[in-house]
């Protein structure tokens, strides 16, 4: 029994791991994006 809540808890943390580096990611994109625009709209 506790083997398998142990194999859950290693689910839901590898989980979180995936969404909270993807929502990273995201988050630096986003930065990169209007960093760019930003910078195309000071050269005009």
């Amino acid at each position: 029994m506790g083997n398998s809540t142990g194999s859950m808890f290693y689910a839901f943390g590898a989980f979180l791991l995936i969404y909270l580096v993807g929502v990273f990611i995201y988050q630096i994109y986003l930065w990169v994006k209007k960093w760019r625009e930003n910078r195309e709209e000071k050269e005009d």
